[in-house]
């Protein structure tokens, strides 16, 4: 590393992460949340997922970079990150799914779908129409992150000149298998979102081997994501064929082009988008719950409402119980695990699905 390269900033201060994180979590529950009242869903917004991805990949490879460690401590650390609050509410789901299953359309109780919801495995959901998808919708794309994590453990045992390439390489020729025809569960785990992830890592890989000058073109390059990504969800097919490039390309600039801002000192403070951000997980997770709630109440209490004050609400309540679960569920359950790891655990840059996640969509 010369001086002409940009040094890759300590994860606390990846502000922008979180914006983007607030930013793609706030569009799933409007893609969502415009389902339920018949608006036509804006296509682009799905692409919160994309987001989602290419930050867990960006941001894994980050830690592994700056925080050497052994395969299990990662892991430990990962789990200690994301199980506790899953298992959680994961456990309510099963509760109100056995005493109270007429408040769930989206799941039914089936042992083996149960178990592998809290194993972070792909298994059919009872209810069809839902796919592979686990007792808590969201957690979906947690499988593809557990999937992701245990490849970056198997990657910490080699040495650092061949732990990119094989992550990367794995992670692409997964998604290159996808076209072919396999068995469902293995066909979620052979698929395009893996090569969002190996996005992530590159351009972590990459950015800090870029000449300095580059940081005063990422309004630029996060203006030219923008755009592209605008542009690919207008020409996204229902199915979202296409998504690794019209959707997950667009993203990539996003995500460098904002860290590139703030690295440039030209990020402006948000605090409530960033406090949306670090929030982005407990909401992610319980967005879907919260919509199916909200339409209830209004149902029972006879109030209707356009569709669009619908979805504004929606964002509005989502972001406060969200924040709110951040505080008194996510942040006291990781401060209660982190003791038991053998190396303190700084706060992390919370993770996805998600896509959502994600995948946290």
């Amino acid at each position: 590393m010369t001086a002409s390269t940009v040094t890759a900033p300590p994860l606390k201060e990846l502000v922008s992460i979180q914006y983007l994180r607030a930013a793609a979590a706030l569009g799933v529950v409007v893609w969502h949340a415009q389902g339920q009242v018949g608006i036509p869903e804006t296509q682009v917004l799905q692409a919160g997922i994309e987001i989602f991805f290419v930050i867990s990949g960006y941001v894994m490879w980050l830690i592994l970079g700056q925080r050497p460690t052994s395969p299990m401590v990662f892991l430990q650390k990962r789990l200690a990150r994301i199980v506790p609050l899953y298992w959680l509410l994961t456990s309510i789901m099963v509760v109100l799914l056995l005493v109270a299953p007429q408040l769930l359309q989206s799941t039914r109780f089936d042992l083996p779908h149960v178990i592998a919801s809290y194993l972070f495995v792909a298994w059919p959901n009872p209810v069809e129409t839902a796919g592979l998808k686990p007792v808590m919708i969201p957690g979906w794309t947690l499988n593809y992150e557990m999937a992701f994590y245990l490849l970056l453990a198997v990657g910490l045992t080699m040495k650092g000149a061949w732990r990119g390439p094989f992550v990367i390489g794995v992670l692409l020729v997964l998604a290159a298998l996808s076209p072919l025809p396999m068995p469902p569960i293995a066909g979620f785990y052979v698929s395009p979102f893996m090569a969002e992830l190996a996005l992530g890592v590159g351009l972590a890989m990459v950015m800090p081997r870029l000449p300095k000058t580059w940081l005063n073109h990422g309004v630029a390059i996060f203006i030219a994501g923008v755009g592209l990504l605008i542009l690919g969800g207008s020409m996204i097919d229902a199915d979202a064929h296409g998504r690794l490039v019209l959707l997950a390309l667009p993203a990539v600039l996003i995500v460098g082009g904002l860290v590139a801002i703030e690295q440039a000192g030209r990020l402006p403070s948000i605090p409530v988008l960033k406090g949306v951000g670090d929030a982005s997980y407990p909401l992610y997770m319980i967005h879907p719950v919260l919509l199916s709630a909200m339409a209830q109440a209004m149902k029972l209490a006879g109030l209707t409402v356009s569709p669009w004050a619908y979805v504004a609400a929606a964002v509005v309540v989502t972001s406060i119980v969200g924040w709110f679960a951040h505080l008194w569920l996510e942040r006291p359950l990781i401060a209660a695990f982190r003791p038991r790891l053998r190396k303190p655990y700084p706060a992390p840059v919370p993770t996805l699905a998600a896509a959502p996640d994600q995948a946290r969509p």
